[in-house]
């Protein structure tokens, strides 16, 4: 069954799947808890910016193994709904629970089991998707299901601030921000509902993730930035097999394992600046919650928006120059946070996050894109899969790595040191990317 729109400002321009939209009550959770959970770890249970990153970077660990366990499952035993039911069920479950948390090692373990859980839906869903469709409209409804996913995670942010707002009028900040969360689990057990309804068991499943060329400019690691960083290694179609590890490694010297340490570095960066990110705005900042829900909208509209111009952009002009530039702007703009972490706040310090995370959204549209593009040219014919399920297991290891130092970094040196660490591995990146370049340009031509 599928819905017909016209063609607006969310670019859905054709028959979207009406199981498609299975997923974004889900999604609407999952955005909610992405963004409160750092502020629900300080201001409800009494945590630091150190165990805001130990919560990230044991997440991110669960999930890099966990999307790797039940990619592989699904694939194995053919199967796709039991598993998106499993995955809707245990987030529901963990997400409602944890807003009634009292102290850290409850928000540990809730926040890992639950994450354990998550790491079955991305996999599955965009096999799903594949498994659905004839191959030469993969593209197609690969970009729509981002799309509705991305936009999803847009009105989470937009709803979370408009509660935030309200209920603080009611209520005190600490029930408003578990009445939310609560709300997040709750919501999500629409997806279970719909999953029963719309979604059906595909007629035949692939057992082997077949690479497709013409996924190039599509695949992503997550069109929203906050989300990959909270919850890396989840937004691939491609996944690590045991198999296939040896294929997928290569030499450091090697043109995919330059690259590869680019990845390495690079995410190990953004989790240094965007883990502690949060608290920074509300301890030193002094920015409401509303404020911190307002910059997060800003930041993945923008994203939402550029994803499919700049996906065509990289599919008619594929390499990496694209990427390195927007690598070396970010690494600018992590720059400006250190500026502000150094600086007494100003009453224009928040103008100033909000200008920068405009150029975070254009500049990870790119680099997101860009990325797996380049990794699929890089790996050569026939080990594109591989490669890119082995560049996934590197952004949720980096992940962890990243999570971690932020925490000891921010607690021990200050936010300045934090940011302006991750602000130079940046930039080596980009120039590691760049001097790359001409090996990308000789493989695509």
């Amino acid at each position: 069954m599928n819905i017909t729109t016209k063609k607006n400002a969310w670019k859905l321009e054709s028959s979207v799947p009406l199981w498609f939209f299975a997923f974004v009550p889900y999604k609407i959770g999952e955005g909610l808890l992405i963004i409160l959970m750092p502020l629900f770890i300080i201001q409800v249970v009494g945590g630091t910016v150190s165990d805001v990153a130990k919560v990230n970077s044991l997440i991110a660990l669960v999930g890099m193994f966990a999307f790797i366990l039940w990619g592989n499952l699904s694939d194995k035993m053919g199967y796709r709904t039991p598993f998106l039911i499993l995955g809707f069920l245990g987030f529901t479950l963990c997400t409602s629970m944890l807003s009634f948390s009292d102290n850290l090692s409850q928000v540990l373990i809730l926040g890992s089991v639950g994450g354990f859980f998550m790491a079955t839906i991305t996999p599955v869903g965009s096999a799903l998707v594949l498994d659905s469709f004839p191959e030469q409209e993969w593209p197609k409804f690969f970009g729509k299901f981002y799309q509705v996913t991305g936009w999803s995670f847009v009105a989470s942010v937009l709803f979370g601030m408009t509660w935030l707002n309200f209920a603080s009028k009611f209520v005190s900040n600490v029930a408003a921000m578990r009445g939310l969360l609560l709300f997040a689990g709750v919501v999500s057990s629409l997806s279970l509902l719909l999953c029963f309804l719309w979604v059906k068991e595909p007629k035949f499943v692939r057992k082997r993730r077949k690479f497709n060329p013409k996924l190039l400019g599509q695949l992503t690691v997550g069109v929203i930035e906050r989300r990959a960083v909270f919850y890396p290694s989840r937004a691939l179609y491609f996944v690590l097999r045991p198999s296939t590890l040896s294929q997928a490694v290569q030499p450091l010297g090697s043109p995919l394992g330059r690259y590869y340490l680019c990845s390495l570095l690079f995410f190990v960066a953004i989790n240094l600046v965007i883990v502690p990110f949060p608290v920074f705005l509300t301890n030193t900042l002094k920015a409401t919650n509303t404020q911190v829900f307002l910059i997060a909208l800003v930041k993945s509209t923008i994203e939402s928006w550029l994803y499919v111009p700049v996906g065509h952009w990289v599919h008619q002009r594929p390499g990496i120059k694209l990427q390195a530039q927007a690598t070396a702007l970010r690494g600018g703009v992590f720059g400006i946070f250190v500026l502000l972490a150094l600086i007494p706040p100003q009453p224009s310090s928040l103008a100033f996050v909000g200008l920068a995370q405009i150029l975070s959204g254009i500049t990870w549209a790119a680099i997101a894109v860009s990325s797996s593009t380049a990794v699929g040219i890089l790996a050569g014919k026939d080990k594109e899969g591989s490669a890119i399920g082995f560049y996934n297991a590197i952004i949720g290891a980096s992940g962890a790595l990243g999570s971690l130092g932020s925490g000891y970094l921010a607690a021990t040196f200050g936010y300045s040191v934090c940011f302006g660490i991750g602000a130079l591995l940046t930039a080596f990146t980009a120039w590691l990317l760049w001097q790359l370049q001409p090996v990308v340009l000789a493989k695509t031509s």
